[in-house]
């Protein structure tokens, strides 16, 4: 056997098997491809809470608050048929300095698992006395996922159950 066709014959299955684990499917504690799209320290968003956006027409009451400071161009500029929104909201604040954002994502079963890191400002550090409201948002696929849960904005998991 030639050296090429031995480097054929294990180079393709190799290739064949990455391609599988890089793709977003429904099993156990994969890694989901999730990016984030722009992040605002005020997003006009009350919550603490998390939105899924797959329409259009879902989206625009989102981009149009008052007052909001996000990249909207960014937003807009996603591909909903191939990728949906999710906007994770820290709610109301009583200053500047707030901030979150992507850590990591995972998916089990039909569950988006979203961690996030959150920042605050120090104790004593000067900030302006301003009410804020930051968000990220992040892109997610658009696969039919049941449920979404957000970690690291409250002290127990926000969870979004998606309808069918």
């Amino acid at each position: 056997m030639r050296l090429s066709d031995l480097v054929k014959l294990l180079v393709l299955p190799l290739a064949v098997s990455l391609a599988a684990c890089s793709s977003v499917g429904v099993d156990s504690g994969k890694v989901a491809e999730v990016r984030q799209i722009t992040q605002s320290d005020h997003c006009g968003l009350t919550g603490p809470g998390v939105v899924y956006v797959d329409s259009a027409e879902d989206l625009e009451p989102l981009l149009g608050v008052s007052g909001q400071n996000l990249s909207t161009r960014l937003v807009r500029e996603v591909n909903l048929a191939s990728e949906h929104l999710v906007f994770v909201t820290l709610g109301q604040k009583p200053t500047a300095g707030y901030s979150v954002a992507l850590d990591k994502a995972h998916f089990s079963g039909n569950t988006l698992s979203l961690d996030m890191l959150t920042k605050q400002p120090e104790p004593g550090m000067m900030v302006a006395q301003v009410i804020t409201s930051p968000c990220a948002v992040l892109a997610v696929p658009s696969v039919e996922w049941g449920q979404i849960r957000v970690a690291g904005i409250t002290d127990k998991p926000l969870v979004r159950n998606l309808d069918p």
